[in-house]
């Protein structure tokens, strides 16, 4: 695994997440930046996977960093995790949204041709995988592994102004305490890394 890659996802999934802002991810012919995250950590995080404890389905969850966790979300929207802190501790970096730099068009047709303004296109959790195209046969994949779909490089540094903290989406049966975990980050106008070359 790249050096940058392999720091970033030694941390908790609390620091990784947000360092992940602004990377670029290749797809085939589709490049992105990610523009929004989620942090899962540990088994006492009641909106994880692992909370309680490991199962088949989430196994994943427990692999070295870099391992990547992909499920069905509602029987429907694949959602794509990156694993990261240590092997034998669940944790993973949700890709919430993306913002498409190259390959728009071919990122439009898998979203079924939708002319959906850029800043919209990926940006949430399904549509992100399904503009990538990065389906279950990732699941338990490396990011090393010639098979793995994707590929990920460093991104332009994000400045923190123009990052937005808060709660996870979706989570309100963690109950208050985990659900307020403020375990989302955003970049306000990913539209600014583009700099004129989408």
């Amino acid at each position: 695994m790249q050096s940058w890659l392999a720091h970033i996802l030694a941390r908790p999934a609390p620091e990784a997440a947000p360092a992940l802002l602004g990377a670029q991810v290749q797809c085939g012919v589709v490049r992105a930046y990610i523009s929004e995250v989620e942090a899962y950590h540990g088994e006492e995080d009641l909106a994880c996977h692992a909370s309680k404890g490991q199962t088949p389905r989430n196994q994943m969850l427990y692999r070295q960093p870099g391992t990547v966790y992909c499920y069905l979300c509602y029987g429907v929207h694949v959602l794509w995790n990156i694993v990261c802190a240590s092997e034998g501790v669940p944790a993973a970096v949700l890709i919430r949204g993306v913002l498409i730099s190259h390959g728009v068009g071919v990122a439009r047709r898998r979203r079924g041709g939708r002319q959906t303004p850029l800043a919209r296109l990926s940006d949430g959790p399904g549509k992100v995988t399904q503009a990538l195209g990065i389906g279950l046969r990732a699941n338990g994949l490396h990011v090393d592994d010639a098979k793995c779909p994707f590929s990920l490089q460093p991104g332009p540094s994000i400045p923190t102004s123009n990052v937005s903290c808060g709660a996870r989406v979706g989570v309100a049966y963690a109950g208050e305490h985990w659900a307020s975990m403020p375990w989302r980050w955003r970049i306000n106008n990913p539209e600014t890394m583009l700099g004129g070359s989408a």
